[in-house]
């Protein structure tokens, strides 16, 4: 398994900060890897057990369900996918007058053929996702 877990601080609350993370329709403009997202669940608010499809840079498509949803401190999402499954958690806290305090730790697990190259890819990935992900969602907060 890869392990990588970043934090940024975001000028804006908590509710903010969680529901923009919390639809995935958003991922796209903050993660450069991520294209293609389209929800497939029942339309609604967005919740426990909300899902969607998406496509990843290099790895390939998913399909992503929030399996923790307590707004607005906890989110996680599992994502599946034939080459790797990935967990993704962000934990949210009060930093200050209006703003917050995102941490997010991510979770892959290599299958078949990929798990050969998961010694190989492990440090570029980390690497890549606890330097890039932090500036690029605050980024997206600045727009």
């Amino acid at each position: 398994m890869i392990r990588a877990a970043w934090w940024t601080r975001i000028d804006r609350p908590r509710e903010e900060v969680f529901d923009y993370i919390a639809d995935l329709e958003n991922e796209p403009k903050w993660n450069p890897d991520a294209s293609n997202v389209v929800r497939t669940s029942a339309p609604g608010p967005v919740g426990l057990g909300t899902t969607w499809e998406e496509d990843f840079a290099r790895v390939g498509h998913y399909i992503t369900t929030i399996d923790t949803y307590e707004r607005p401190s906890v989110l996680s999402f599992d994502a599946k996918n034939p080459r790797t499954d990935a967990h993704v958690r962000f934990d949210f806290a009060a930093d200050g007058d209006d703003a917050t305090g995102v941490s997010c730790v991510v979770e892959l697990t290599m299958k078949g053929g990929m798990r050969l190259l998961e010694p190989l890819l492990a440090s570029r990935i980390r690497k890549q996702i606890e330097q890039d992900r932090p500036a690029s969602l605050s980024h997206a907060f600045d727009a």
